[in-house]
């Protein structure tokens, strides 16, 4: 009779917690490529708005409106910093979790083979006793005497 691998139930654990990892690890990556989005996204507008006062100036604007698209070009360029530094922090989370996850799967690994091991161990056991109790049998049909008719 084989034997439980003993260490199942942290193999169990192991498993579960690179599943949660991995499940993290992506979460964070949808959320760094959405911020990388945002971003993209606001650096069009920078550059379509730039193009379209560059089209006002030549045509000629009051210096109220050339203002107004200062004031709004100034807020535009400080979304853009606040959105590179958010993309920053998503980029960052997802380093530290992906960190995280490969030592999970480093540990993970290594238990799989420690159970791998195991089996191996146990089908070399277990070969053996059926050897064992296939020589008593054949040991003992030659040690019995044939029947007297």
């Amino acid at each position: 009779m084989t034997r439980a691998f003993r260490l199942q139930v942290v193999l169990d654990v192991a498993q579960r917690r690179l599943d949660a990892s991995t499940r993290e690890l992506q979460r964070l990556r949808d959320q760094w490529t959405e911020a990388q989005g945002k971003l993209d996204q606001l650096g069009a507008y920078r550059t379509e708005y730039s193009a379209h006062l560059q089209a006002r100036l030549a045509v000629g604007l009051s210096s109220h409106q050339l203002n107004d698209y200062r004031v709004f070009m100034g807020k535009l360029a400080q979304a853009i910093e606040a959105q590179g530094e958010e993309l920053a922090r998503r980029r960052l989370a997802w380093e530290e979790e992906h960190t995280r996850w490969l030592r999970l799967r480093q540990r993970h690994e290594a238990l799989l083979v420690l159970a791998q091991r195991h089996r191996i161990t146990e089908a070399a056991d277990e070969a053996r006793r059926e050897q064992k109790q296939q020589n008593e049998f054949a040991l003992r049909r030659v040690a019995k005497p044939p029947d007297a008719r």
